[in-house]
């Protein structure tokens, strides 16, 4: 199967199952299951659109909007409730750019190409984690307002380094130091199924970072500082504050394959609020054009070539 069909699968559904469906069920079980799909048809560049959603997972108005439940409102059930409710679509977002990214950059790296291919596979399950969390909790994905926060960054990226810059070694640098916080929170409230699923994020955030910094490490000058090119390559709207918690993880972003310098500049960054992002025109209700001379999508099937990446 080819890449491209894999993230075309993703990116153009319109059912919340079409973008979890997942051509490596079977190999999830196995450890370092990686799936080997073939590249030889990468297609063009596609320009960032918002994805198709199916109703009751569109974005939400901007009035509609609500912001995490506060620190100590987690005791109450309905308030954890919505915060997993909130990373589930985190994790969604996530997967759906990584998605559009395969198209974006169809001459990246084989290496780049399939290694995001991998960290699909774990967005993909993290998702399903949390609306499994959600509704063993009384709810069900979508019945709270969603936001297009990841979203609104998609316009600014333009190629790989920016991509490792902004979604690796930003928002799931973040994550070294927001999932092992709330699995903390979530523990000492009793909610170990919480916690335990911060447990997962958190050891599957150490391999997409390590991957951000290979990646950054790649495409930075011999000689130069890999966090000064990080900085430097930052898109609008996405600040190194972003990458960090109000608690700083050290040892986890060693655990990630960070280098020395970056680590302690990073430490040095105030955790301030970050600028508003400009909002972008979005119309969740409109699917994305695809080409009118592209072929019906194919339904993935277990079937993966065995070429190795």
């Amino acid at each position: 199967m080819e890449i491209r069909a894999f993230a075309e699968q993703i990116f153009y559904a319109d059912t919340l199952e079409g973008k979890l469906e997942n051509p490596a069920a079977a190999l999830m079980r196995v450890p370092h299951g990686i799936p080997t799909l073939s590249d030889e048809q990468p297609g063009d560049a596609v320009e960032w659109q918002c994805p198709s959603r199916p109703p009751h997972l569109e974005i939400a108005s901007k009035r509609q909007r609500k912001r995490l439940p506060h620190i100590e409102s987690l005791r109450d059930p309905e308030m954890r409730v919505r915060t997993l409710h909130a990373f589930g679509n985190h994790e969604l977002m996530a997967l759906e750019m990584m998605a559009w990214a395969l198209l974006a950059f169809p001459t990246a790296p084989r290496g780049f190409r399939m290694g995001l291919v991998r960290i699909i596979l774990d967005e993909q399950e993290h998702t399903r984690l949390y609306v499994e969390r959600v509704r063993a909790m009384g709810a069900e994905f979508g019945d709270f307002p969603l936001n297009d926060h990841f979203w609104r960054i998609a316009p600014q990226i333009k190629d790989p380094l920016t991509w490792v810059c902004a979604m690796h070694l930003t928002l799931e640098q973040a994550n070294l130091d927001h999932a092992p916080y709330y699995e903390r929170i979530f523990r000492g409230f009793d909610d170990h199924e919480a916690a335990s699923l911060m447990q997962r994020i958190f050891a599957d955030e150490l391999m997409h970072v390590r991957f951000g910094g290979h990646w950054l490490r790649h495409y930075t000058p011999k000689g130069s500082s890999a966090f000064e090119h990080f900085l430097s390559h930052l898109p609008a709207y996405c600040t190194p504050t972003r990458a960090r918690g109000f608690e700083f993880n050290e040892e986890g972003r060693r655990m990630a394959g960070l280098d020395d310098e970056f680590i302690r500049r990073m430490a040095e960054i105030d955790r301030q609020p970050a600028p508003d992002l400009v909002e972008q025109p979005t119309a969740p209700s409109q699917k994305p054009a695809r080409p009118p001379d592209a072929p019906p999508l194919p339904r993935i099937k277990l079937d993966l070539l065995s070429s190795k990446p």
